[in-house]
């Protein structure tokens, strides 16, 4: 419920800035986890070895107001928020349980306006990553915040009052983790390490 709160006064702030685009968009992505020679802690509930990469998929929600519009370019500011979307955790055929992964996220991004729309921003991501463990039905979770960058194609129908866009967007962390030595590292390991989303909206 605060999430909810803090996200809508956000909102509601690019709302009240005097202004000169604003887009509001609506995010189907797929986040591609990383498979690796990890391991969980043993009374995790996790798998003691290799697990197969977690893929959860979902939906994710983003505003973003143009603060600078130098005639074929624009500079803007964004935030997204992407609810809970979970995979199974699986290690040679069987499977453990699932991991999840939402995250609210502010960033800064360009759009240059040619015959298709080219895209880039740097995003600062605060990830909740969560594991249920089929074994104990517990479920856990670890805070990871790291930047992200995206670069994305797209096109938008140029009307008059508003302009319906649709964008092809991938995106990578920059950082990540390699150690298994807790649940809490475990957790940030399996955390996506590629990102790719259809991306549509509309853009007054």
């Amino acid at each position: 419920m605060k999430k909810a709160l803090a996200i809508g006064v956000v909102l509601l702030g690019f709302a009240s800035v005097p202004v000169r685009a604003t887009e509001f968009g609506i995010l189907l992505d797929k986040a591609i986890g990383r498979e690796e020679a990890l391991g969980g802690s043993g009374g995790s509930g996790l798998p003691p070895l290799g697990y197969d990469a977690s893929s959860p998929g979902g939906i994710g929600f983003r505003a973003a107001y143009t603060f600078m519009n130098l005639k074929a370019t624009d500079l803007g500011a964004a935030i997204t928020y992407h609810p809970k979307s979970q995979d199974n955790i699986t290690s040679g055929g069987t499977t453990y349980g699932k991991f999840g992964s939402e995250y609210t996220a502010i960033g800064i991004q360009a759009d240059w306006k040619l015959l298709f729309d080219l895209h880039a921003g740097l995003d600062m991501r605060s990830e909740k990553l969560t594991t249920t463990s089929n074994a104990t039905g517990a479920t856990d979770s670890t805070t990871l915040v790291r930047p992200w960058v995206k670069a994305g194609l797209g096109y938008a129908l140029p009307l008059p009052a508003a302009s319906p866009f649709v964008r092809l967007e991938v995106a990578v962390p920059l950082t990540k983790e390699d150690s298994s030595s807790s649940t809490d590292d475990f957790r940030k390991a399996m955390a996506p390490s590629l990102q790719v989303a259809l991306y549509g909206g509309i853009r007054f």
